[in-house]
């Protein structure tokens, strides 16, 4: 009995022993926790596409221009226009000409706790298409938050490279046979939650953009354009003096329905003639083309019954018909007027055939 109660009393007192442990203060090292907030500075990775050394990835290679040496030459100067302000790290996933895989750029990019990806490239139409095609487009995620991101984005530099004289095609996604993004990049970088966007600046295989792009200083107006939407995106102010801190846009919402990229063309696509000077080779052509699913951004005629087409034209989106004069070359036999309407997937539609021959 006597040894019951002294077991008893050993463990009471192990019990008080062990509250007053708990329960007394007790010295640690002094250390605060860092809290970033509105101060923590803006991770930007730029990614220049293509690259490896020699021929390796050279990208889009067109009119002496070399799409892997353009992609760096820009990053580098985005980087130097992009320094200039305050708040915001600007890395490069290569400095070089060096091969990566789009996974490792992601990698690097994650590595470096990046807050957007943005991948710089130039573009060129596929060759069944003839080299046809101009402007510039973004590509984004098709899947929430980060098309949303991607999207904002979006509209902010095609605003600032709608300034420099550049067709704009539009932010657009694309869904790869898995159900996730086709685009390696893309998807890589949202595997890693990370927003990323493709930013297809021209077209290498057009003349008109590849002119653009030669001109003198060019390349650095691109780098401001880039920039100065980034600076707008993300809030940034600059010591010499452009402020964006106050800058507001309308933030995009998800979509009702996929986002799957349009594989078809305009779902109305009509001509027809509404006057013919047949002494001075003009017909006056009246289009109605309108696509329920993405925008239709060019045009082009034909006044042989389609066996010659022109250059693409610009078409008001904010209209479904317009009205165009088609000059026919002299000594043309039987004129025949065709017109082709083209979204900004590059899907075509051709409307039917209108025989002026009686009227021309």
């Amino acid at each position: 009995m006597k040894q019951f109660k002294k077991t008893v009393l050993k463990n009471i007192i192990m019990v008080l022993t062990a509250l007053v442990l708990v329960l007394s203060p007790i010295s640690y090292p002094h250390f605060t926790i860092r809290s970033f907030a509105e101060n923590k500075p803006v991770i930007v990775v730029i990614d220049p596409g293509h690259g490896g050394g020699g021929n390796a990835n050279l990208g889009a290679v067109y009119n002496a221009l070399t799409e892997k040496d353009l992609t760096l030459q820009l990053a580098r100067a985005l980087k130097a226009e992009l320094d200039r302000y305050d708040n915001v790290s600007v890395i490069l996933t290569r400095t070089e000409d060096t091969p990566l895989t789009l996974e490792q750029r992601a990698v690097f990019a994650k590595e470096n706790n990046a807050d957007f990806l943005f991948s710089i490239h130039f573009n060129a139409s596929p060759i069944k298409n003839e080299h046809i095609f101009y402007g510039s487009e973004v590509w984004t995620s098709a899947f929430s938050p980060y098309y949303q991101k991607g999207y904002d984005f979006g509209q902010l530099v095609m605003g600032e490279w709608n300034g420099l004289g550049l067709y704009q095609k539009g932010v657009k996604t694309r869904i790869g046979k898995k159900g996730d993004d086709y685009y390696g990049i893309i998807r890589q970088s949202v595997k890693r939650n990370i927003p990323c966007v493709i930013l297809e600046h021209a077209y290498l295989d057009c003349t008109t953009d590849a002119s653009v792009l030669k001109t003198a200083g060019f390349i650095e107006k691109l780098a401001v354009a880039d920039a100065t939407a980034m600076a707008k995106y993300f809030k940034l102010r600059s010591p010499s003096g452009a402020d964006y801190s106050g800058f507001t846009y309308t933030n995009t919402l998800y979509p009702a329905g996929n986002l799957y990229q349009d594989v078809t063309g305009p779902d109305v696509c009509s001509a027809k003639v509404l006057a013919a000077d047949p002494a001075r080779g003009n017909i006056l052509v009246e289009l109605t083309t309108s696509d329920k699913q993405s925008p239709v951004i060019y045009f082009s005629y034909s006044y042989d019954g389609g066996n010659t087409f022109s250059p693409l034209q610009m078409w008001d989106r904010t209209k479904n018909t317009q009205s165009f004069n088609v000059v026919v070359p002299p000594k043309t036999v039987n004129p025949k007027i065709v017109v082709r309407s083209y979204n900004n997937y590059e899907q075509m539609s051709e409307s039917n055939l209108v025989d002026v021959t009686g009227i021309f």
